[in-house]
């Protein structure tokens, strides 16, 4: 593979999370090391390098590439970098003393430990339109539906387990809120739950459109949480590595205009501790609009 001389092509290794987060910080790699930014890896994830202006092109991988054997051993153009952890050594440190997922990302991509990242593409007009003639037709209600997210490929899950699902969604429809959950091709949805296969390209506008979302941490989080709708991500109360999950990941570190709220869930959780999440999100319910006053009669 040719790379051009002043770029460098950014292999962002493992899931949509990782990817996000690669994306997010390609401005900074393009100001900091003075190079031009393409980004590689699957390509049912090249929908990420379409949210930030500074990735000028996604690029396919090869099956069976070992990815982890990059061509350089820093960022410079010409060079294919890889943008994960050889090792994983540094995911190791993750949540000890303050130490962040977003740390890690700064020490592989060599960038200031303050640069944050770049605030992606909100959905646009047209992609809101066809996200919510896709709820409609499914027979959900823009702006009144719960999209849940209720499963992570890396991180563990802990106590938020099946029947923390459906307690939840029994909550939500009691608070006059409709239940949706995103499924994937090996998502087990709990019984009585209802579920789209969402195109991953479809979830933001979709997410934006239904008007709340929920997830269990996860790379779908990342994707996530910088769009324009109440969220709650919820955490097993469980060790990441160095130190706590909620610690070593919590969006309070991503810079975002409006953090999720976030909640920890541990073994033998309530249902009076369930309910307070569904109560957040029909606390933020469009209020209704006052009915007009009649028209004083003319004579």
């Amino acid at each position: 593979m040719t790379i051009p001389a002043d770029v460098c092509l950014l292999v962002a290794d493992h899931g949509v999370g990782d990817h996000y987060i690669v994306g997010g910080f390609a401005e900074a790699v393009r100001r900091h090391h003075g190079v031009r930014v393409w980004l590689g890896g699957r390509a049912n994830l090249a929908l990420v390098a379409g949210l930030y202006p500074a990735i000028e092109q996604y690029v396919e991988l090869p099956p069976g590439r070992d990815a982890a054997k990059a061509d350089a051993w820093k960022i410079e153009g010409g060079k294919i970098y890889y943008a994960h952890f050889p090792e994983l050594e540094l995911m190791r440190a993750v949540g000890y003393n303050g130490f962040h997922f977003l740390d890690a990302y700064r020490c592989r991509l060599g960038l200031p430990a303050g640069t944050t990242l770049t605030r992606p593409r909100q959905p646009n007009a047209a992609e809101l339109a066809a996200a919510a003639q896709i709820l409609r037709e499914n027979d959900f209600t823009p702006g009144r539906t719960v999209v849940l997210s209720i499963e992570a490929r890396t991180t563990p899950t802990g106590a938020v387990d099946a029947n923390f699902w459906t307690t939840f969604a029994a909550e939500l429809r009691e608070q006059g809120l409709q239940v949706l959950v995103n499924a994937g091709p090996a998502t087990v949805v709990p019984a009585g739950l209802r579920f789209l296969r969402l195109p991953l390209a479809a979830l933001r506008p979709v997410v934006q459109s239904a008007g709340f979302f929920c997830s269990v941490r996860s790379g779908l989080s990342d994707l996530i949480c910088d769009v324009r709708c109440p969220q709650v991500v919820v955490y097993p109360a469980v060790r990441y590595w160095a130190g706590d999950l909620l610690e070593g990941t919590t969006f309070s570190r991503f810079g975002l205009t409006k953090v999720p709220r976030e909640a920890t869930v541990k073994c033998g959780y309530t249902t009076a501790e369930v309910r307070e999440l569904a109560q957040y999100f029909s606390a933020r319910l469009p209020k209704p609009m006052p009915a007009r006053p009649p028209l004083a009669a003319t004579g």
